[in-house]
């Protein structure tokens, strides 16, 4: 197992109050009645395969509804703070290390998931196209004859880049707050650099900790991700904007891209 620490390492122990909360729809209920659906049409299946599980948001919930349900990340960190808590419900999820970079690396579990998951944007991590493609083939694979892929990605705003760190939120955390600082660099290739700044304050606003993060994002439109799926062999089956909140793209923050392996 690799060692190299990134960015997400980082923010194993503040997941659930940063990225967690900054979540505004239920995509945790809408992942959770995919993967019933299609565990029930595959009952001799492995169940469902979350790749970038992080610390469990939606791992652990899947595993509490009696899904069988397998978690893979990059980060160490993360997927140890994933089997703490979901210890604390009584848990023992099956979890995998390994990169979407390098999806090979998942190695035995090939062709034996009745759905894989690659949720909360996922695929924007993968800024070249090309690698970006490579993987979707690649992940195709995990997937058994008649099952399905789903690749969630946020929907392609205009950005604009600001030189100053802002803050995004200030929230309660532990016994004390959490803030996140942010800059954004919009480059013209039509990726983004997002710098984070974090902060870790106890009860009385007194500094505990801080630390900052430094990562590139590419977003992709949905009709990329059919793309990609195309070339994977997967074709398009359904198409939900804000995890079924919204009925098209108008004001849609998330597209989630249902793609299904022949049978």
């Amino acid at each position: 197992m690799s060692a190299e620490r990134w960015s997400y390492d980082a923010i194993a122990d503040v997941y659930a109050t940063d990225m967690g909360q900054s979540m505004p729809f239920d995509d945790i209920g809408w992942y959770r009645a995919v993967c019933l659906r299609e565990c029930a049409l595959h009952p001799a299946a492995r169940g469902a395969l979350e790749l970038g599980c992080g610390t469990g948001r939606i791992l652990i919930e899947l595993l509490r509804a009696g899904i069988d349900a397998t978690g893979a990340d990059r980060s160490l960190p993360m997927l140890r703070r994933l089997r703490r808590d979901a210890g604390g419900h009584g848990l023992e999820p099956g979890l995998l290390q390994t990169d979407i970079a390098a999806p090979g690396l998942l190695g035995g579990a090939r062709a034996s998931f009745a759905i894989v998951l690659m949720p909360y944007s996922l695929i924007t991590y993968l800024r070249d196209r090309d690698v970006a493609a490579n993987a979707v083939r690649t992940i195709a694979d995990l997937v058994v004859a008649g099952g399905c892929l789903v690749l969630d990605a946020f929907v392609p705003q205009p950005v604009t880049s600001f030189a100053d760190f802002r803050q995004d939120y200030r929230r309660p955390h532990g016994t004390g707050f959490l803030e996140r600082h942010k800059r954004i660099t919009a480059h013209v290739d039509g990726s983004n650099r997002i710098e984070r700044r974090y902060r870790i304050l106890d009860a009385n606003d007194a500094l505990v900790e801080e630390f900052a993060t430094d990562e590139t994002i590419r977003p992709y439109a949905a009709e990329e991700l059919v793309r990609f799926g195309a070339a994977a062999g997967l074709h398009w089956e359904a198409l939900a904007w804000d995890y079924g909140q919204r009925m098209d793209a108008e004001g849609a923050r998330f597209a989630s891209v249902v793609l299904r392996k022949s049978a």
